[in-house]
């Protein structure tokens, strides 16, 4: 292929990307400011500096917006990896104590809880009165429930979990003490730090979720 053909491609796919991570970052501010309702196509465009075309170009309807918007907070930016292939995934695999390695990955999800926890209560809110919206909260609650359910099976390998509780329910308990909505309440409407909730998180969930030493 002709490298002047290519050099064009390549600077459109930029230009492109670059478009993509606009919209998104105006659109997590959008929803978080107006929820999801509220907030319009028209309202993220004026925010991006595009016209409402092209929001509807890159990104067909709301619900498939917000799904972006919510994969970009977890990723994050500066390493848009999934929690699995980031270090701390690793050192808490490598961990040979469970109660240790609990606390690794606590640690390590945190900076992600910090950035999603506002926008998926949006989602998790419109998802009570739109079905599009819900199929959207559906599919990624069931992205977090294999992790955290991939966490407890890695524990488990190091030590007992905690005695006859299945390991469904221990996965349902885990999410929700180590939730976006408890995040949220605690960071948001309680005025608890960050390093507060880490350390809150550290001291509870060990003797939660693992079986006494």
């Amino acid at each position: 292929m002709d490298p002047a053909i290519v050099s064009v491609k390549s600077i459109r796919r930029k230009r492109a990307d670059a478009t993509r991570r606009k919209l998104v970052a105006a659109a997590h501010e959008e929803f978080i400011t107006r929820g999801f309702a509220g907030a319009t196509m028209a309202g993220i465009a004026a925010r991006a500096g595009v016209a409402s075309q092209t929001v509807y170009f890159v990104f067909h309807t709301k619900a498939e917006l917000i799904s972006a918007v919510i994969d970009a907070a977890v990723l994050g930016e500066e390493d848009p990896r999934p929690p699995q292939s980031q270090p701390w995934w690793t050192a808490m695999e490598e961990e040979g104590d469970a109660a240790e390695a609990l606390r690794i990955f606590i640690r390590g999800a945190g900076p992600l809880f910090a950035r999603a926890s506002a926008i998926s209560e949006v989602l998790r809110a419109a998802a009570l009165t739109d079905d599009e919206v819900r199929q959207t909260h559906d599919y990624h609650e069931n992205l977090r429930r294999e992790g955290f359910r991939q966490v407890l099976e890695i524990l488990a390998g190091k030590g007992p979990l905690r005695a006859n509780w299945p390991i469904g329910q221990l996965t349902d308990a885990f999410m929700t003490v180590y939730g976006d909505s408890t995040y949220h309440l605690l960071a948001d409407e309680r005025g608890w730090s960050h390093d507060q909730i880490m350390v809150w998180l550290c001291d509870v969930l060990p003797g939660m979720l693992l079986a006494e030493s």
